[in-house]
């Protein structure tokens, strides 16, 4: 559902408060005007009914002044004298005429009835209203009465001669005529009705005026009683107000109500006009209110709607002047301030987003902004060739260890000028804090090689400042494009790649290489299936054999970690060993190594055929203090004997951490183990830390044994260290050897152990036990 607009909420909030007013207005008019006709309506009903009452009164007086009259007649009383019924009847009948009446009767004074114009039958039986008869000589007498479900007015007067001799009761009915009678003489209203009850809340009409409102059937048809005060009622879809009077009875009658009624719709018909008058004027209103609503709002909406546009605008980072409205009052100094606003908001968000894009120290762009260039270049021509150039100052870390931050700051400002100088045109950028990127658009290989030489070139010279003179140590790594990536992410990462193998290269430049990648996707899954190996007991171990070179026995093994990577042939060690390490799981995979390895040499002198163990230990193993007690466990475990074990140890692991080193070494030695240096020659050999670690053996590099029969200098060396290690009281080994005069050599010059392919090559266990097993496969 569409959200209506300020300017159309406010016109319609307008518009509807007018219209409530308006509304309100009429309905409280309405009720106000219905209020006080009904308050006039009842005063009127109450007037009508007691005039209803005056005239049936003044009507009794007239008919028994007409009796009054007939009484005095002298042919009556003679009539009556004589008893002449036929006379009596004759003047009964006469007079009753005169005077409306339907019946006339002739009573004595005892209250019996001695003629009646209306039927003969009733002579000498009792009249039917007695208490009539009592007051009649004190009073004028007369009353309603219900005679066969009809209404009658009944008067009854006293005949005196000059002694009373009886009495005439004249029964007049009251039926419609009389009533419309009645009303033409007076202001009595249309809606009137004479009723009588039949029942509880029922109620037969016995006369009504000139309206057929069925008032009296309203009542009768709801079982409610006539009301006897003014009450509201609807009857026919017409509004009423209903008051019954009833009217003086004599005993032994039905009682008579006098319903009257008064219609509310006629007594408000002469306002319609002024009703349609006024609805014309509330029309003419509203829509005069409707205009200057939308005029009003459209004032004030006008200058809010732009200034919101101008909001939105600013949003979405355009930061166009905001509109200008010319007005005095709040919007206006709202417009003022939104103005202000605007203006400093773009003022810092261009400074913000300069600061976010941009080096601090060098006021070259950043690595954000390198990225987003980058890609935007990349992405007007796809598939275009470029070269991404990340160039490290690789001693900036030492020149802040050393001198501090502001200085090294200067120093970077010097370098990225210097890179700029020889980009030129180029997109140079500050990628780390010691690394420039330089975006070769366009250039392939050699150019890229080309520049980064000449950026080589430009930070080769020191940067010179008072009294210091500091070497950058520059180095530059390549990304090319599409090749290497299609986006500066990928370009960035890759060329950083090639920085940090530049940083050990005597070039210092050099090109991504994608199999030298530590971050490559193959290598990442080698990490996972690496650790799941080792979890699942998926790695196997190989066993070397090492030959006594005094009697040629064998009388050692070297345990080498092997992985068979199912679908995918063995791995090379160099690779998951190298993995493992970077991953911290070379732990683990020690730990497995010694697990097996120890349990696998202990089921061999189970058999009678021992072997002396030797398992590689990396630097991260040297550093676990736990170490000792774990490898204490195992041999413990297997009830293998410790100086059946070998742990071989690197120069640079225990150079690397020395005092860790030597702490976990000699806990090591003292439980009986030896500890072997391995690829003794080609590490970091330090012979202060040599002299006081606790080692039994030295392992002599193969690169020094491999090319004994040929090469002078290997046969020189060899034979050194072999001297040494003696003179220090180390057994010597010696690893690689690929043939005989090898063997002979080694032999000649003293050296303790032979291990090579020319010796034999790595086994599985089963292969190992077998061979073991046999009489003549030279082990000791």
């Amino acid at each position: 559902m569409p959200v209506l607009g300020f300017r159309t909420r406010l016109a319609l909030f307008f518009v509807a408060t007018l219209i409530l007013v308006q509304g309100l207005t009429a309905v409280l008019a309405y009720d106000v005007a219905r209020r006080q006709l009904v308050r006039e309506g009842g005063n009127q009903l109450a007037a009508s009914a007691a005039a209803f009452v005056t005239q049936m009164n003044d009507l009794s007086a007239s008919v028994a002044n007409g009796v009054q009259i007939m009484s005095l007649d002298y042919g009556l009383r003679s009539a009556i004298g004589a008893r002449d019924k036929d006379t009596i009847l004759s003047v009964l009948r006469n007079h009753g005429r005169r005077v409306g009446a339907s019946r006339m009767q002739l009573l004595d004074l005892d209250g019996k009835v001695q003629a009646d114009t209306a039927s003969g039958a009733g002579d000498g039986q009792p009249f039917a209203f007695p208490d009539l008869l009592s007051r009649a000589f004190s009073e004028r007498t007369a009353a309603v009465a219900v005679v066969d479900g009809k209404a009658f007015w009944v008067v009854v007067v006293p005949i005196y001669a000059p002694q009373p001799v009886g009495l005439v009761a004249a029964s007049i009915p009251v039926d419609n005529a009389m009533i419309a009678h009645m009303q033409q003489l007076s202001a009595l209203p249309r809606d009137i009705e004479l009723a009588t009850p039949t029942g509880v809340g029922h109620y037969a009409v016995m006369a009504r005026g000139s309206s057929r409102s069925e008032l009296t059937a309203s009542f009768s048809s709801s079982d409610r009683s006539l009301p006897s005060e003014p009450t509201a009622a609807t009857i026919g879809g017409r509004d009423y107000l209903v008051l019954a009077q009833l009217l003086r009875q004599p005993k032994g009658s039905g009682a008579v109500y006098a319903v009257l009624g008064y219609s509310l719709d006629d007594a408000l018909r002469p306002y319609k006009a002024v009703w349609d008058a006024w609805l014309a004027l509330l029309a003419v209103g509203l829509a005069a209110g409707l205009l200057v609503a939308w005029l009003v709002a459209r004032g004030v909406s006008r200058p809010v709607e732009a200034l919101a546009a101008a909001a939105r605008r600013i949003a979405g980072g355009d930061y166009r002047d905001a509109p200008e409205v010319r007005r005095r009052d709040e919007i206006g100094e709202l417009a003022t301030a939104f103005r202000t606003m605007g203006d400093a908001v773009r003022e810092r968000e261009l400074r913000i987003r300069h600061q976010a894009m941009h080096d601090g120290v060098t006021g070259l762009p950043n690595r954000a902004a390198a990225e987003e260039a980058i890609d935007q270049d990349l992405a007007t021509a796809p598939g275009q060739q470029g070269a991404l150039l990340i160039v490290g100052v690789t001693h900036l870390p030492d020149i802040i260890k050393t001198i501090g931050h502001a200085l090294a700051d200067r120093l970077m400002r010097d370098a990225g000028v210097r890179v700029g100088q020889v980009a030129g045109t180029h997109y140079v950028a500050r990628a780390t804090d010691t690394q420039f990127a330089v975006w070769l658009r366009g250039a392939d290989r050699t150019e890229a090689i080309s520049v980064a030489f000449r950026v080589m070139d430009a930070l080769g010279q020191p940067y010179q400042e008072a009294e210091v003179n500091m070497d950058m140590g520059p180095a530059v790594g390549i990304a090319l494009a599409p090749s290497h990536g299609e986006r500066a992410a990928a370009l960035l990462r890759r060329a950083e790649v090639a920085e940090f193998a530049a940083v050990g290269s005597a070039r210092g430049v050099d090109v991504y290489d994608p199999q030298a990648d530590p971050h490559r996707p193959e290598r990442l899954s080698l990490m996972s299936e690496l650790r799941t190996a080792i979890e699942t007991d998926a790695l196997e171990l190989y066993y070397q054999p090492q030959r006594r070179l005094a009697d040629g026995r064998i009388d050692g093994v070297e345990a080498l970690v092997r992985w068979p990577r199912p679908g995918r042939g063995m791995v090379s060690p160099e690779q998951f060993v190298t993995v493992a390490e970077e991953t911290g799981n070379i732990g683990r995979l020690t730990r497995w190594v010694l697990a097996r390895g120890i349990a696998q040499a202990a089921e061999l002198a189970r058999t009678g055929q021992p072997l002396r163990l030797s398992i590689n230990l990396s630097a991260r193993d040297i550093g676990d203090t736990e170490l000792p007690d774990h490898v204490a466990h195992l041999l413990r475990v297997h009830q293998l004997p410790a100086t059946a074990l070998i742990l071989e140890v690197t120069e640079s692991a225990v150079i690397g951490e020395p005092e860790a080193a030597l702490q976990v070494l000699r806990r090591l030695a003292d439980m009986g183990i030896d500890v072997a240096i391995d690829d003794f020659g080609v590490g970091q050999t330090s012979f202060a830390y040599l002299r006081r670690l606790p080692v039994r053996e030295l392992k002599i590099d193969k690169m020094f044994v491999q090319h004994l029969a040929t090469d002078e200098t290997d046969r020189v060396i060899v034979r050194s260290l072999v001297e040494l290690g003696h003179r220090l009281g180390y057994r010597v080994t010696a690893e690689g050897v690929e043939d005989e005069d090898s063997i002979a050599f080694l032999g000649e010059v003293g050296c303790d152990r032979a291990q090579g392919f020319h010796v034999d090559r790595p086994m599985p266990f089963a292969a190992l036990a077998a061979r073991r097993a046999a009489p003549d496969a030279g082990f000791a």
